[in-house]
């Protein structure tokens, strides 16, 4: 019966080995797993640069535009956070660009106009032109007062509206 005893021992004790999951898991060995270990690090080294590098990128454009007088503190701020006056602030910058780019290409096209038309050689066509050019002045004349009129009102709205925000 000692044998019966000692082999039944034998079993328990391999029994609850199992049951306890011991020995029959495999143990981590860096050695097989180098090679992967080495490529999952570059991979995530290469990922981190990159987000670095958009970041000092964004971080550079902002402080280009602070130097440059353009800082706009509210388009970092999200949508649902601005309040009614962030909002019209924004529509009024964007109005004021519209407008100086308008003007700017109505600037190029006066000048391309006066230097394509600049010679002319009968006299009846050059009075004619004369007169056009003429109305196309106080056509002109009148849009830059209303112009400087609406700049005015513009500048009186923005001053008050920053003043009565801070």
């Amino acid at each position: 019966m000692d044998e019966d005893t000692g082999a039944g021992e034998k079993i328990r004790e391999l029994y609850f080995d199992i049951l306890g999951n011991r020995g029959t898991t495999r143990a981590y060995e860096e050695s097989d797993n180098e090679e992967k270990e080495k490529k999952h690090v570059k991979k995530l080294n290469k990922k981190r640069a990159s987000q670095l590098k958009k970041q000092m990128n964004k971080i550079k454009a902002q402080e280009e535009a602070q130097q440059k007088g353009e800082d706009d503190s509210d388009d970092g701020i999200p949508f649902f956070m601005q309040d009614a006056s962030i909002r019209a602030a924004q529509k009024q910058r964007a109005a004021e660009e519209k407008y100086e780019k308008k003007q700017l290409e109505k600037a190029a096209k006066r000048k391309r106009e006066a230097s394509s038309s600049g010679d002319g050689s009968d006299s009846e066509s050059s009075s004619s032109s004369d007169k056009k050019k003429k109305k196309k002045k106080k056509k002109k004349d009148t849009k830059k007062k209303k112009g400087k009129k609406s700049k005015k009102k513009a500048k009186k709205a923005k001053s008050s509206s920053s003043s009565s925000s801070s």
